[in-house]
């Protein structure tokens, strides 16, 4: 699959089968967030793997809207990307942490390897990081970014007018 078909492919998926993921796909994924560049080769990303039921239900607690069957929106596999933020690059000029940023890119990286493998994805991140901080025994100065949650989709991708229809216009794209 190209990578242009590929980004066509990826949709959020927010109904999952109960098949789990298996160990190779998940090798797969955590190995494209692992290899993920980041600012200056600081790679503060970390990934807490969300596979058990109480692992999942944890997750889930942190976002109570999203929670579904005991995980974030049913998914067997929740990933927390996180940040060890002390260990992030900072740009002098104004502090900005690429905390932020670097987690960002591994969570896509692991999204779109996912999507290569036939599996759903939606990435989360309207969630309370303290209620996922404390109810994942995340150690101090690890702060949690994003969900990807991951599974067997039991839904589908809107058709292509849809999805269109809340794509951003180029021209609106384009500054």
């Amino acid at each position: 699959m190209s990578f242009a078909d590929l980004t066509r492919e990826r949709y959020s998926c927010r109904h999952f089968t109960e098949e789990s993921v298996e160990p190779a796909q998940l090798a797969a994924i955590l190995e494209a967030g692992r290899i993920a560049p980041s600012a200056c080769n600081k790679h503060p990303a970390r990934v807490m793997v969300c596979d058990t039921p109480e692992k999942r239900e944890a997750a889930a607690a942190a976002q109570p809207r999203f929670e579904r069957d005991g995980s974030v929106f049913g998914a067997p596999l929740v990933l927390v990307v996180c940040a060890v933020e002390g260990d992030a690059w900072v740009r002098r000029a104004d502090e900005l942490s690429s905390a932020a940023i670097d987690t960002a890119i591994v969570c896509d990286q692991m999204m779109m390897q996912a999507t290569e493998l036939g599996l759903g994805t939606c990435w989360v991140c309207a969630f309370d990081p303290a209620v996922a901080r404390e109810r994942l025994g995340l150690p101090e100065g690890v702060y949690p970014y994003h969900m990807l949650v991951v599974g067997h989709a039991a839904d589908k991708i809107d058709d292509a007018e849809k999805r269109a229809a809340r794509t951003i216009p180029l021209g609106d794209f384009l500054l």
